[in-house]
């Protein structure tokens, strides 16, 4: 009786170790965790360039209240910035570094990246591993009106792929 309480207790045990194809959720955890997402997307915006204050006039972003340009600089200001950032953009800026705020760089947040629909393909054994191809798709929230500054499509996802492999009793995502 002894024996067969002892093969109820370990076989339970061992089953936790086994490389079952792990659920979604799990997959999501570990795919968050290695490739550190949520993420946010950022741009540097170099304030005393005339590049980036051009940049900015033909994205029309001082119209939309985001930013204000100096046009015109007398030459007593030349090396201060030309660009400021209005109330309304308060929400988008990104706290500077010291480094940062002696360049006169101020980042701003284009959107926020998250994982979506995640699929997991055919569980596959080569040479005693265990590996699973994974499909995950990539998409854009809390679009900034900064967005503007890169030239990506946003509001379109993107489709990415990984595998994951079990080893030392847990699933490891394989990078493409």
């Amino acid at each position: 009786m002894k024996k067969l309480f002892l093969i109820f207790m370990i076989i339970p045990v061992m089953g936790c170790q086994t490389n079952q194809k792990p659920d979604k959720e799990t997959v999501l955890k570990i795919i968050n965790d290695d490739l550190n997402f949520p993420r946010t997307i950022d741009y540097e915006i170099f304030c005393s360039d005339p590049a980036h204050a051009k940049k900015l006039l033909n994205l029309k972003l001082d119209t939309t209240g985001m930013v204000t340009i100096q046009k015109t600089q007398k030459l007593k200001d030349i090396g201060s910035p030309l660009i400021s950032f209005t109330e309304a953009a308060q929400p988008y800026l990104i706290q500077p570094t010291e480094k940062q705020r002696k360049l006169d760089i101020q980042k701003v947040k284009i959107a926020e990246e998250t994982i979506d629909n995640i699929k997991l393909g055919n569980r596959s054994e080569s040479n005693g591993k265990t590996s699973i191809p994974v499909t995950y798709t990539v998409t854009c929230t809390n679009i900034t009106p900064f967005s503007a500054l890169m030239k990506r499509d946003f509001f379109k996802p993107i489709n990415r792929s990984a595998a994951l492999l079990f080893t030392d009793g847990k699933w490891k995502l394989i990078k493409p």
